[in-house]
């Protein structure tokens, strides 16, 4: 039985200093690995990557993440997208530490997994780690994320928050442009009045 992973990526919005968390689904090929064809780890990753994904029976799905984790022929990649998976499960959980420990983790195992980062922007940016935010969403960008959208998102996130304007509303509107569907990213850039062109006076 193979798994193939389609997780939930992560985005945060900070607006109105509220952290609210939603998603962007990728996929990937999973390498061949003795561990998938047990049953039981299969399943395990399953479960993981359904909570990931869906956010439902969130701390089930961390248990069975932590099953899948527990077996050691795992391949370094696989292990890095169950770690992406349960660090996903914890933001969910408002749970920055755990989060943000998995998917140093992951990109540690894993360094050119693009989505690794771009969800480690994202536990950044709930840990407060603002630079560290931005960091990691270019490195996610380097590496051709492929929802290279919510990696500017974060970047204009953390921006705004770090209290710089210019540099957030550039990264909002770089976004937009990627997002054109997207009501959440459409609406930043018109946040920031002062950047808009000055509507014309009628003549008097």
């Amino acid at each position: 039985m193979s798994w193939s992973a389609a997780v939930k990526w992560l985005k945060i919005s900070a607006l109105a200093a509220s952290a609210a968390l939603s998603g962007a689904a990728a996929s990937a090929q999973t390498p061949p690995s003795p561990a998938l064809e047990r049953p039981a780890i299969a399943s395990a990753l399953e479960e993981c990557e359904t909570g990931a994904r869906e956010g439902v029976l969130t701390g089930r799905a961390l248990g069975a993440c932590d099953v899948a984790l527990r077996s050691e022929d795992l391949s370094d990649t696989i292990r890095a997208r169950v770690l992406v998976n349960r660090g996903v499960i914890a933001l969910k959980r408002n749970e920055a530490g755990p989060a943000r420990g998995d998917l140093e983790q992951a990109v540690s195992l894993a360094p050119d997994l693009a989505e690794a980062w771009l969800s480690l922007s994202a536990a950044r940016i709930k840990a407060s780690d603002l630079s560290g935010a931005i960091e990691a969403a270019n490195r996610a960008l380097e590496l051709n994320v492929s929802a290279p959208a919510l990696a500017h998102f974060n970047i204009a996130i953390a921006q705004e928050t770090a209290g710089r304007f210019d540099p957030a509303y550039e990264a909002y509107v770089r976004a937009a442009e990627l997002a054109p569907d997207n009501a959440l990213i459409q609406a930043q850039p018109a946040r920031f009045l002062r950047h808009q062109a000055p509507t014309a006076q009628p003549a008097g």
